[in-house]
Protein backbone atom coordinates (compact mmCIF):
# COMPACT_ATOMS: atom_id res chain seq x y z
CA UNK A 1 0.00 0.00 0.00
CA UNK A 2 1.31 3.44 -0.90
CA UNK A 3 1.16 6.07 1.84
CA UNK A 4 -1.62 8.62 1.50
CA UNK A 5 -3.97 8.95 -1.49
CA UNK A 6 -3.63 10.63 -4.84
CA UNK A 7 -4.24 14.35 -5.16
CA UNK A 8 -7.12 13.83 -7.57
CA UNK A 9 -8.82 11.33 -5.26
CA UNK A 10 -8.23 13.61 -2.27
CA UNK A 11 -9.93 16.47 -4.11
CA UNK A 12 -12.92 14.31 -4.96
CA UNK A 13 -13.29 12.96 -1.43
CA UNK A 14 -12.86 16.42 0.09
CA UNK A 15 -15.58 17.80 -2.15
CA UNK A 16 -17.88 14.95 -1.21
CA UNK A 17 -17.29 15.57 2.47
CA UNK A 18 -17.64 19.34 2.32
CA UNK A 19 -21.29 19.06 3.26
CA UNK A 20 -20.18 17.36 6.49
CA UNK A 21 -18.41 20.55 7.54
CA UNK A 22 -21.74 22.39 7.49
CA UNK A 23 -23.11 20.43 10.46
CA UNK A 24 -21.60 19.20 13.69
CA UNK A 25 -21.32 15.42 13.80
CA UNK A 26 -23.09 13.73 16.68
CA UNK A 27 -25.71 16.40 17.34
CA UNK A 28 -28.93 14.95 18.80
CA UNK A 29 -31.97 14.38 16.61
CA UNK A 30 -35.17 12.40 16.82
CA UNK A 31 -35.11 8.96 15.22
CA UNK A 32 -37.99 9.86 12.90
CA UNK A 33 -36.20 12.96 11.57
CA UNK A 34 -33.46 10.60 10.37
CA UNK A 35 -35.80 7.99 8.95
CA UNK A 36 -35.80 5.57 11.89
CA UNK A 37 -38.97 4.30 13.57
CA UNK A 38 -38.82 4.79 17.36
CA UNK A 39 -40.89 1.63 17.76
CA UNK A 40 -38.02 -0.37 16.29
CA UNK A 41 -35.68 0.98 18.97
CA UNK A 42 -38.26 0.23 21.67
CA UNK A 43 -38.63 -3.31 20.34
CA UNK A 44 -34.83 -3.70 20.43
CA UNK A 45 -34.71 -2.53 24.05
CA UNK A 46 -37.50 -4.96 24.97
CA UNK A 47 -35.72 -7.84 23.24
CA UNK A 48 -32.39 -7.02 24.87
CA UNK A 49 -33.89 -6.88 28.35
CA UNK A 50 -35.67 -10.19 27.80
CA UNK A 51 -32.57 -11.92 26.49
CA UNK A 52 -29.96 -10.33 28.74
CA UNK A 53 -31.68 -10.67 32.07
CA UNK A 54 -28.82 -9.90 34.44
CA UNK A 55 -28.39 -13.47 35.64
CA UNK A 56 -26.35 -15.94 33.58
CA UNK A 57 -27.14 -14.13 30.34
CA UNK A 58 -25.60 -10.89 31.61
CA UNK A 59 -26.70 -7.34 30.80
CA UNK A 60 -26.34 -4.47 28.38
CA UNK A 61 -24.74 -1.50 30.12
CA UNK A 62 -25.15 1.34 27.63
CA UNK A 63 -25.55 2.21 23.93
CA UNK A 64 -25.51 4.99 21.34
CA UNK A 65 -27.27 4.88 17.95
CA UNK A 66 -26.19 7.32 15.21
CA UNK A 67 -27.97 7.89 11.87
CA UNK A 68 -26.80 10.33 9.19
CA UNK A 69 -24.27 11.69 11.69
CA UNK A 70 -26.93 12.47 14.32
CA UNK A 71 -27.36 10.77 17.70
CA UNK A 72 -30.92 9.47 17.56
CA UNK A 73 -30.97 7.40 20.77
CA UNK A 74 -28.63 6.74 23.66
CA UNK A 75 -28.90 5.41 27.17
CA UNK A 76 -27.22 3.60 30.02
CA UNK A 77 -28.74 1.28 32.58
CA UNK A 78 -28.18 2.65 36.08
CA UNK A 79 -26.04 2.14 38.14
CA UNK A 80 -23.86 2.13 35.02
CA UNK A 81 -23.16 5.45 33.31
CA UNK A 82 -21.28 4.41 30.19
CA UNK A 83 -22.27 7.63 28.42
CA UNK A 84 -20.27 9.74 30.86
CA UNK A 85 -17.84 7.30 32.50
CA UNK A 86 -15.23 5.10 30.87
CA UNK A 87 -15.80 1.38 30.40
CA UNK A 88 -13.43 -1.41 29.35
CA UNK A 89 -13.34 -2.19 25.60
CA UNK A 90 -11.39 -5.47 25.63
CA UNK A 91 -10.60 -6.44 22.00
CA UNK A 92 -12.50 -3.45 20.64
CA UNK A 93 -9.15 -1.81 21.48
CA UNK A 94 -7.62 -3.57 18.46
CA UNK A 95 -9.39 -1.27 16.02
CA UNK A 96 -7.75 1.77 17.63
CA UNK A 97 -4.33 0.15 17.37
CA UNK A 98 -5.07 -0.58 13.70
CA UNK A 99 -5.95 3.09 13.21
CA UNK A 100 -2.63 4.15 14.71
CA UNK A 101 -0.84 1.79 12.31
CA UNK A 102 -2.86 3.29 9.46
CA UNK A 103 -1.75 6.81 10.28
CA UNK A 104 1.88 5.69 10.51
CA UNK A 105 1.47 4.14 7.03
CA UNK A 106 -0.20 7.33 5.77
CA UNK A 107 2.83 9.27 7.04
CA UNK A 108 5.17 7.08 5.01
CA UNK A 109 6.94 5.71 8.09
CA UNK A 110 5.87 2.08 7.65
CA UNK A 111 5.26 -0.40 4.85
CA UNK A 112 2.78 -3.20 5.48
CA UNK A 113 5.15 -5.71 3.92
CA UNK A 114 7.99 -4.74 6.24
CA UNK A 115 9.33 -7.74 8.13
CA UNK A 116 8.79 -7.69 11.89
CA UNK A 117 12.30 -8.95 12.69
CA UNK A 118 13.71 -5.93 10.83
CA UNK A 119 11.74 -3.58 13.08
CA UNK A 120 12.98 -5.22 16.31
CA UNK A 121 16.44 -6.60 15.45
CA UNK A 122 17.60 -6.42 19.06
CA UNK A 123 14.76 -8.71 20.22
CA UNK A 124 14.99 -11.60 17.77
CA UNK A 125 16.01 -15.07 19.02
CA UNK A 126 19.41 -16.49 18.18
CA UNK A 127 17.82 -19.14 15.96
CA UNK A 128 15.35 -17.45 13.62
CA UNK A 129 12.92 -19.87 11.96
CA UNK A 130 11.99 -19.38 8.34
CA UNK A 131 8.38 -18.69 9.31
CA UNK A 132 9.41 -15.96 11.74
CA UNK A 133 11.74 -14.52 9.10
CA UNK A 134 8.76 -14.11 6.74
CA UNK A 135 6.42 -12.47 9.28
CA UNK A 136 5.19 -9.10 7.98
CA UNK A 137 3.24 -6.25 9.56
CA UNK A 138 0.17 -7.12 7.48
CA UNK A 139 0.24 -10.67 8.91
CA UNK A 140 -0.09 -9.19 12.40
CA UNK A 141 -3.00 -7.02 11.29
CA UNK A 142 -4.93 -9.88 9.67
CA UNK A 143 -4.39 -12.43 12.47
CA UNK A 144 -2.29 -14.53 10.09
CA UNK A 145 0.90 -14.47 12.15
CA UNK A 146 1.15 -18.26 12.33
CA UNK A 147 2.16 -18.34 16.01
CA UNK A 148 1.19 -21.59 17.69
CA UNK A 149 -0.15 -20.34 21.02
CA UNK A 150 -0.81 -17.29 23.14
CA UNK A 151 1.73 -15.90 25.55
CA UNK A 152 1.55 -16.44 29.27
CA UNK A 153 1.93 -12.76 30.02
CA UNK A 154 4.25 -12.04 32.90
CA UNK A 155 6.77 -9.40 33.84
CA UNK A 156 9.18 -10.08 30.97
CA UNK A 157 9.75 -8.31 27.67
CA UNK A 158 6.60 -9.05 25.65
CA UNK A 159 8.16 -8.22 22.27
CA UNK A 160 11.10 -10.53 22.90
CA UNK A 161 8.77 -13.26 24.21
CA UNK A 162 6.51 -12.96 21.16
CA UNK A 163 9.41 -13.39 18.74
CA UNK A 164 10.70 -16.38 20.70
CA UNK A 165 7.48 -18.38 20.29
CA UNK A 166 6.89 -21.27 17.91
CA UNK A 167 5.66 -19.96 14.55
CA UNK A 168 4.25 -23.25 13.41
CA UNK A 169 2.50 -21.99 10.27
CA UNK A 170 3.83 -19.87 7.42
CA UNK A 171 2.60 -16.31 8.03
CA UNK A 172 -0.23 -15.16 5.79
CA UNK A 173 -1.66 -18.64 5.23
CA UNK A 174 -4.29 -19.03 7.94
CA UNK A 175 -6.42 -17.01 10.35
CA UNK A 176 -5.86 -17.51 14.07
CA UNK A 177 -7.10 -14.84 16.44
CA UNK A 178 -4.15 -13.68 18.55
CA UNK A 179 -4.15 -10.59 20.76
CA UNK A 180 -0.37 -10.83 21.03
CA UNK A 181 -0.13 -9.85 17.36
CA UNK A 182 -1.97 -6.61 18.13
CA UNK A 183 0.39 -5.88 21.00
CA UNK A 184 3.18 -6.09 18.45
CA UNK A 185 1.33 -3.54 16.31
CA UNK A 186 1.25 -1.14 19.26
CA UNK A 187 4.98 -1.68 19.77
CA UNK A 188 5.55 -0.97 16.06
CA UNK A 189 3.65 2.33 16.30
CA UNK A 190 5.92 3.45 19.14
CA UNK A 191 9.08 2.21 17.41
CA UNK A 192 8.26 3.97 14.13
CA UNK A 193 6.98 7.26 15.57
CA UNK A 194 9.26 7.54 18.58
CA UNK A 195 6.17 8.48 20.59
CA UNK A 196 3.78 6.84 23.02
CA UNK A 197 0.86 5.41 21.05
CA UNK A 198 -1.79 7.06 23.23
CA UNK A 199 -0.13 10.47 22.80
CA UNK A 200 -0.01 9.85 19.05
CA UNK A 201 -3.70 8.88 18.94
CA UNK A 202 -4.66 11.82 21.13
CA UNK A 203 -3.00 14.36 18.85
CA UNK A 204 -3.94 12.79 15.54
CA UNK A 205 -7.44 11.45 16.27
CA UNK A 206 -8.89 11.75 19.75
CA UNK A 207 -8.62 15.54 20.16
CA UNK A 208 -10.02 16.10 16.68
CA UNK A 209 -13.17 13.97 17.00
CA UNK A 210 -14.06 14.61 20.65
CA UNK A 211 -12.60 11.59 22.47
CA UNK A 212 -11.48 13.10 25.79
CA UNK A 213 -11.55 10.36 28.42
CA UNK A 214 -9.76 7.44 26.75
CA UNK A 215 -7.07 5.60 28.69
CA UNK A 216 -5.38 2.24 28.44
CA UNK A 217 -3.42 -0.34 30.38
CA UNK A 218 0.18 -1.24 29.53
CA UNK A 219 2.75 -4.00 29.34
CA UNK A 220 5.71 -4.05 31.76
CA UNK A 221 7.61 -2.06 29.12
CA UNK A 222 4.99 0.72 29.18
CA UNK A 223 3.64 -0.14 25.72
CA UNK A 224 -0.17 -0.17 25.43
CA UNK A 225 -1.58 -3.69 25.46
CA UNK A 226 -2.92 -2.87 22.01
CA UNK A 227 -5.21 -5.86 21.66
CA UNK A 228 -7.05 -5.09 24.89
CA UNK A 229 -6.93 -2.59 27.74
CA UNK A 230 -8.52 0.52 26.16
CA UNK A 231 -11.25 2.31 28.12
CA UNK A 232 -13.64 5.03 26.96
CA UNK A 233 -17.29 6.06 27.05
CA UNK A 234 -19.93 4.67 24.71
CA UNK A 235 -20.34 8.13 23.17
CA UNK A 236 -16.64 8.17 22.36
CA UNK A 237 -16.84 4.71 20.78
CA UNK A 238 -19.67 5.95 18.57
CA UNK A 239 -17.55 8.92 17.45
CA UNK A 240 -14.88 6.46 16.36
CA UNK A 241 -17.46 4.49 14.37
CA UNK A 242 -18.76 7.66 12.77
CA UNK A 243 -15.22 8.63 11.76
CA UNK A 244 -14.89 5.34 9.89
CA UNK A 245 -18.37 5.65 8.38
CA UNK A 246 -17.26 9.05 7.04
CA UNK A 247 -14.22 7.42 5.41
CA UNK A 248 -11.80 8.98 7.89
CA UNK A 249 -13.11 12.56 7.66
CA UNK A 250 -14.43 14.70 10.51
CA UNK A 251 -15.89 18.16 10.01
CA UNK A 252 -14.70 17.96 6.40
CA UNK A 253 -11.05 17.37 7.41
CA UNK A 254 -9.10 14.16 6.86
CA UNK A 255 -8.10 12.38 10.08
CA UNK A 256 -7.13 9.04 8.54
CA UNK A 257 -6.94 8.30 4.82
CA UNK A 258 -9.90 6.74 2.98
CA UNK A 259 -7.42 4.22 1.61
CA UNK A 260 -6.72 2.96 5.11
CA UNK A 261 -10.40 2.92 6.07
CA UNK A 262 -11.12 0.79 3.03
CA UNK A 263 -8.24 -1.62 3.66
CA UNK A 264 -8.97 -1.97 7.36
CA UNK A 265 -12.69 -2.66 7.00
CA UNK A 266 -12.84 -4.91 3.92
CA UNK A 267 -12.07 -8.62 3.97
CA UNK A 268 -8.33 -9.23 3.99
CA UNK A 269 -8.64 -12.86 5.10
CA UNK A 270 -11.30 -15.47 5.71
CA UNK A 271 -12.13 -15.74 9.39
CA UNK A 272 -13.90 -18.39 11.43
CA UNK A 273 -12.45 -19.74 14.65
CA UNK A 274 -9.01 -21.18 13.88
CA UNK A 275 -10.02 -22.11 10.31
CA UNK A 276 -10.77 -20.52 6.96
CA UNK A 277 -14.50 -20.25 7.64
CA UNK A 278 -17.20 -20.22 4.99
CA UNK A 279 -16.53 -19.79 1.27
CA UNK A 280 -19.31 -17.35 0.40
CA UNK A 281 -20.13 -14.03 1.99
CA UNK A 282 -23.43 -14.00 3.85
CA UNK A 283 -23.20 -17.64 4.89
CA UNK A 284 -22.37 -18.60 8.44
CA UNK A 285 -22.19 -16.41 11.52
CA UNK A 286 -21.00 -12.85 11.97
CA UNK A 287 -17.57 -14.33 12.82
CA UNK A 288 -17.29 -16.01 9.41
CA UNK A 289 -17.66 -13.03 7.08
CA UNK A 290 -13.98 -12.24 6.95
CA UNK A 291 -11.49 -10.12 8.84
CA UNK A 292 -9.81 -6.88 7.81
CA UNK A 293 -7.07 -5.05 9.64
CA UNK A 294 -8.35 -5.56 13.21
CA UNK A 295 -11.98 -5.09 12.17
CA UNK A 296 -14.51 -7.90 11.69
CA UNK A 297 -16.83 -8.07 8.72
CA UNK A 298 -20.51 -8.70 9.50
CA UNK A 299 -23.53 -9.87 7.64
CA UNK A 300 -25.70 -7.23 5.93
CA UNK A 301 -22.66 -5.42 4.52
CA UNK A 302 -21.64 -4.10 7.93
CA UNK A 303 -18.36 -4.26 9.85
CA UNK A 304 -17.47 -3.91 13.50
CA UNK A 305 -14.94 -3.31 16.21
CA UNK A 306 -15.49 -6.18 18.63
CA UNK A 307 -14.58 -6.77 22.27
CA UNK A 308 -15.26 -9.59 24.73
CA UNK A 309 -18.49 -9.65 26.73
CA UNK A 310 -20.40 -7.54 24.22
CA UNK A 311 -18.35 -4.40 23.46
CA UNK A 312 -19.33 -3.41 19.92
CA UNK A 313 -19.15 -0.58 17.45
CA UNK A 314 -21.13 -1.74 14.42
CA UNK A 315 -20.84 0.39 11.27
CA UNK A 316 -23.60 -0.08 8.67
CA UNK A 317 -22.60 1.86 5.52
CA UNK A 318 -25.74 0.80 3.64
CA UNK A 319 -27.91 2.42 6.30
CA UNK A 320 -25.49 5.30 7.12
CA UNK A 321 -25.70 4.16 10.73
CA UNK A 322 -23.45 3.39 13.71
CA UNK A 323 -24.40 1.48 16.85
CA UNK A 324 -22.02 1.30 19.82
CA UNK A 325 -22.74 -0.89 22.84
CA UNK A 326 -21.07 -1.57 26.17
CA UNK A 327 -22.17 -4.72 27.97
CA UNK A 328 -21.29 -7.57 30.27
CA UNK A 329 -22.75 -10.68 28.64
CA UNK A 330 -21.85 -14.03 27.14
CA UNK A 331 -23.81 -14.52 23.91
CA UNK A 332 -22.33 -11.90 21.60
CA UNK A 333 -23.91 -13.56 18.56
CA UNK A 334 -27.36 -13.01 20.05
CA UNK A 335 -26.45 -9.39 20.76
CA UNK A 336 -25.69 -8.82 17.08
CA UNK A 337 -28.75 -10.77 15.95
CA UNK A 338 -31.01 -8.44 17.94
CA UNK A 339 -29.53 -5.48 16.04
CA UNK A 340 -30.29 -7.19 12.73
CA UNK A 341 -33.79 -8.11 13.89
CA UNK A 342 -34.86 -4.70 15.18
CA UNK A 343 -32.54 -1.75 14.43
CA UNK A 344 -31.68 -2.63 10.84
CA UNK A 345 -35.29 -2.88 9.57
CA UNK A 346 -36.29 0.25 11.50
CA UNK A 347 -34.03 2.40 9.27
CA UNK A 348 -35.93 3.76 6.26
CA UNK A 349 -35.04 6.04 3.38
CA UNK A 350 -37.04 9.14 4.35
CA UNK A 351 -38.09 11.07 7.47
CA UNK A 352 -41.09 9.71 9.34
CA UNK A 353 -43.88 11.46 11.26
CA UNK A 354 -43.21 11.80 14.98
CA UNK A 355 -45.80 10.32 17.26
CA UNK A 356 -46.59 8.40 20.40
CA UNK A 357 -43.75 5.88 19.95
CA UNK A 358 -41.20 8.70 20.15
CA UNK A 359 -42.64 9.89 23.45
CA UNK A 360 -42.55 6.36 24.85
CA UNK A 361 -38.93 6.02 23.72
CA UNK A 362 -37.97 9.25 25.46
CA UNK A 363 -39.58 8.05 28.69
CA UNK A 364 -37.93 4.65 28.38
CA UNK A 365 -34.45 6.05 27.80
CA UNK A 366 -34.76 8.33 30.82
CA UNK A 367 -35.70 5.41 33.08
CA UNK A 368 -33.20 2.70 32.05
CA UNK A 369 -32.02 0.94 35.20
CA UNK A 370 -30.98 -2.43 36.53
CA UNK A 371 -33.13 -3.37 39.51
CA UNK A 372 -31.32 -3.56 42.86
CA UNK A 373 -31.63 -6.72 44.89
CA UNK A 374 -34.97 -6.85 46.63
CA UNK A 375 -35.41 -7.34 50.36
CA UNK A 376 -38.47 -9.57 50.41
CA UNK A 377 -37.26 -11.38 53.52
CA UNK A 378 -36.89 -8.26 55.64
CA UNK A 379 -33.94 -7.14 57.73
CA UNK A 380 -33.17 -10.43 59.46
CA UNK A 381 -29.52 -10.77 58.51
CA UNK A 382 -27.26 -9.66 61.36
CA UNK A 383 -23.99 -9.71 59.47
CA UNK A 384 -20.84 -11.66 60.21
CA UNK A 385 -17.38 -12.59 58.90
CA UNK A 386 -16.70 -15.46 56.49
CA UNK A 387 -13.50 -16.97 55.11
CA UNK A 388 -13.17 -18.47 51.62
CA UNK A 389 -11.44 -21.54 50.35
CA UNK A 390 -8.41 -20.91 48.18
CA UNK A 391 -9.37 -19.72 44.68
CA UNK A 392 -7.28 -18.63 41.71
CA UNK A 393 -8.47 -15.01 41.86
CA UNK A 394 -7.34 -14.53 45.45
CA UNK A 395 -10.64 -13.70 47.18
CA UNK A 396 -9.98 -14.49 50.86
CA UNK A 397 -12.85 -13.35 53.08
CA UNK A 398 -15.86 -11.09 53.39
CA UNK A 399 -17.45 -9.38 56.40
CA UNK A 400 -20.85 -7.66 56.64
CA UNK A 401 -21.70 -5.10 59.34
CA UNK A 402 -25.17 -3.46 59.51
CA UNK A 403 -25.09 0.34 59.20
CA UNK A 404 -27.47 3.13 60.16
CA UNK A 405 -28.72 3.48 56.58
CA UNK A 406 -30.25 0.00 56.63
CA UNK A 407 -27.55 -1.48 54.42
CA UNK A 408 -24.21 -3.09 55.21
CA UNK A 409 -20.64 -1.94 55.45
CA UNK A 410 -18.63 -4.58 53.65
CA UNK A 411 -14.99 -5.59 54.05
CA UNK A 412 -13.85 -7.81 51.19
CA UNK A 413 -10.29 -9.14 51.38
CA UNK A 414 -8.66 -9.74 48.00
CA UNK A 415 -5.01 -10.39 47.15
CA UNK A 416 -4.73 -6.58 47.07
CA UNK A 417 -5.75 -6.33 50.74
CA UNK A 418 -8.87 -5.08 52.55
CA UNK A 419 -11.47 -3.45 50.31
CA UNK A 420 -14.17 -1.46 52.10
CA UNK A 421 -17.46 -0.36 50.53
CA UNK A 422 -21.16 -0.11 51.35
CA UNK A 423 -24.02 -2.21 49.94
CA UNK A 424 -27.40 -0.52 49.87
CA UNK A 425 -30.42 -2.53 50.97
CA UNK A 426 -32.84 -2.45 48.04
CA UNK A 427 -30.74 0.22 46.28
CA UNK A 428 -27.34 0.68 44.63
CA UNK A 429 -24.54 2.30 46.61
CA UNK A 430 -21.33 3.41 44.91
CA UNK A 431 -17.84 2.55 46.08
CA UNK A 432 -14.62 1.03 44.76
CA UNK A 433 -12.48 -2.09 45.14
CA UNK A 434 -9.12 -3.42 44.02
CA UNK A 435 -8.83 -7.08 43.02
CA UNK A 436 -5.38 -7.69 41.53
CA UNK A 437 -1.97 -6.32 42.51
CA UNK A 438 -0.07 -6.21 39.21
CA UNK A 439 0.80 -2.89 37.62
CA UNK A 440 0.57 -4.38 34.12
CA UNK A 441 -2.39 -6.18 32.63
CA UNK A 442 -2.52 -9.78 31.60
CA UNK A 443 -5.60 -10.78 29.62
CA UNK A 444 -8.50 -11.02 32.08
CA UNK A 445 -6.64 -9.09 34.78
CA UNK A 446 -8.35 -6.48 36.92
CA UNK A 447 -5.52 -4.13 37.78
CA UNK A 448 -6.03 -0.85 39.57
CA UNK A 449 -9.02 0.46 41.50
CA UNK A 450 -12.45 -0.28 40.02
CA UNK A 451 -15.59 1.80 40.69
CA UNK A 452 -18.47 -0.30 42.01
CA UNK A 453 -22.18 -0.25 42.74
CA UNK A 454 -23.42 -2.69 45.39
CA UNK A 455 -26.86 -3.79 46.48
CA UNK A 456 -28.05 -6.38 49.00
CA UNK A 457 -31.17 -7.89 50.53
CA UNK A 458 -32.79 -10.93 52.13
CA UNK A 459 -34.81 -13.14 49.78
CA UNK A 460 -38.03 -14.94 50.70
CA UNK A 461 -36.15 -18.14 51.56
CA UNK A 462 -34.06 -16.46 54.23
CA UNK A 463 -30.87 -16.12 52.16
CA UNK A 464 -28.87 -12.89 52.28
CA UNK A 465 -27.57 -11.85 48.87
CA UNK A 466 -25.25 -9.14 47.61
CA UNK A 467 -24.30 -8.11 44.09
CA UNK A 468 -21.35 -5.84 43.28
CA UNK A 469 -21.08 -4.44 39.74
CA UNK A 470 -17.72 -3.19 38.53
CA UNK A 471 -19.26 -0.28 36.69
CA UNK A 472 -16.25 0.44 34.48
CA UNK A 473 -15.95 -3.14 33.34
CA UNK A 474 -17.92 -6.23 32.38
CA UNK A 475 -17.56 -8.17 35.62
CA UNK A 476 -19.58 -8.44 38.78
CA UNK A 477 -19.44 -10.27 42.11
CA UNK A 478 -22.30 -12.22 43.67
CA UNK A 479 -22.35 -13.38 47.29
CA UNK A 480 -24.95 -15.25 49.30
CA UNK A 481 -25.18 -16.31 52.93
CA UNK A 482 -27.70 -19.08 53.48
CA UNK A 483 -29.96 -19.51 56.46
CA UNK A 484 -27.50 -22.20 57.61
CA UNK A 485 -24.64 -19.67 57.58
CA UNK A 486 -22.91 -21.08 54.51
CA UNK A 487 -21.33 -18.43 52.28
CA UNK A 488 -20.82 -18.80 48.52
CA UNK A 489 -20.12 -16.49 45.65
CA UNK A 490 -18.94 -16.07 42.10
CA UNK A 491 -16.81 -13.57 40.22
CA UNK A 492 -18.57 -13.23 36.85
CA UNK A 493 -15.73 -12.05 34.64
CA UNK A 494 -13.12 -13.11 32.14
CA UNK A 495 -10.95 -15.49 34.15
CA UNK A 496 -13.57 -15.38 36.91
CA UNK A 497 -14.11 -18.02 39.56
CA UNK A 498 -16.45 -19.71 42.01
CA UNK A 499 -16.04 -18.65 45.64
CA UNK A 500 -16.82 -21.11 48.45
CA UNK A 501 -16.75 -20.65 52.20
CA UNK A 502 -14.45 -22.75 54.35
Amino acid sequence: MKPGISGMRLALVSAAMAAGALFAEMEPATPESQGVDSQGILDWLDACERKFDGVREGRLHGFVIVRHGKVIAEGSWKPFDTLGETHMLYSHSKSFTSSAIGMVVDDGLLDLDERVIDIFPESVPADISENLRQLRVRDLLTMNAGKKDHLIRGSGDWVREFLARDFARRPGTGFKYDSDATYMCAAIVERKTGRKMMDFLKERMFDKIGIEKAWTTFSPQGIPCGGWGMNMTTREMARFGQLYLQRGFWGGKSIISPDWVSLATTRQTWSGWQNVGVKALGQGSDWEQGYGFQFWRCRHGAYRADGASGQYTVVMPGQDMVVSVHAGLGDMGAELQLLWDHILPAAGDAPLPEGEALERLRTRLASLALPPLDNAGGNRFKGGSFEFRDNHRGFRSVAFAPNSDGGFDVTLVTRAGEQRFTAGCGKWTRGSIRIDTENYESLGGYIGVHPTAASCGMDGDGNFRMRVYLTGDTGHLDFSVGADGHVAGEFWAMNGCKIEGR
